[in-house]
């Protein structure tokens, strides 16, 4: 009885074995095949094959990137927009591995065909020559087709732009009439005002703020150089179906005396803490 009841424990276990074998077997068959992909990939951005790229990647891509605040994942019309920004503002890219992983699933605990890796990006910028040295961690996620349906990157995004990114420094005031603080604040945060700005070919960072004693705006961006910003003040001025400009110099005192962009400016500097 007792022999009997091991015996039966015993074939248990070992199917228990086998199906786990079968298991891991194929999580490796799906991780080789995503780990090929993955690399492959990394291989083509270098390459600046776009449409090759975009072949690897599913249409319901959710791509979480390491930008602040970007908690929900963009889609696939971003993740070609983002990609086409890399090819176009970097060269002699080229991703060198520090390590490849397979993943696991988040609840199970078990491989899943995911891949993950650490490594760094170098590279040029396209516009001012500077070297880029990025170290970060990348996810992938795939369908059942093989392509990727979820990317992840953790890396310094904004340390690396203020790195490479030219220095094109504009500053614009805004002397606003008494009274319209407020209307003047809520007009720039409309989808035509900032938003809009910041959106615009060229316009690489923007920040704004007001002074309460002088009673003005200020806006602070940063161009690709000062080219640019003079075909967006062309816009604005003379194509801009929103007005916007037109809205903004009737809140300024003195109309459009009291708009004011201060450029082109020279002898950028930034000073760090000394250590």
């Amino acid at each position: 009885m007792l022999k009997s009841i091991k015996m039966k424990n015993l074939k248990k276990i070992i199917l228990i074995l086998i199906g786990i074998v079968f298991v891991s077997c194929d999580s490796n068959t799906n991780y080789e095949r995503n780990l090929a992909t993955a690399k492959k990939l990394f291989e083509l951005h270098g390459q600046e094959k776009f449409d090759e790229q975009l072949a690897l990647v599913s249409k319901d891509i959710k791509l979480y990137t390491p930008i602040y605040d970007a908690s929900n994942p963009l889609g696939f019309d971003a993740y070609k927009s983002i990609l086409k920004s890399y090819h176009d503002n970097f060269e002699d890219i080229k991703y060198n591995a520090q390590v490849w992983l397979p993943g696991v699933d988040t609840l199970t605990l078990k491989p899943d065909g995911s891949v993950r890796t650490y490594g760094t990006w170098t590279g040029k910028s396209s516009i001012t020559g500077k070297q880029i040295n990025l170290s970060g961690y990348w996810y992938f996620n795939f369908d059942d087709e093989g392509k990727i349906e979820a990317q992840g990157e953790f890396f310094d995004y904004g340390g690396m732009m203020q790195a490479v990114a030219p220095k094109n420094p504009v500053l614009v005031t805004l002397k606003v009439l008494p009274g319209k603080k407020q209307a003047l604040i809520d007009l720039l945060n409309t989808p035509d005002g900032l938003q809009t700005t910041k959106n615009y070919d060229g316009s690489l960072s923007l920040e704004a703020f007001f002074n309460d004693e002088t009673n003005t705006y200020y806006i602070y961006g940063d161009w690709a150089s000062y080219e640019h910003y003079q075909n967006y003040l062309y816009w604005r001025f003379n194509d801009d179906k929103s007005n916007m400009a037109q809205r903004v110099m009737a809140l300024c005192e003195g109309g459009e005396k009291g708009l004011i962009p201060l450029f082109p400016n020279s002898n950028y500097s930034s000073f760090n803490k000394s250590k």
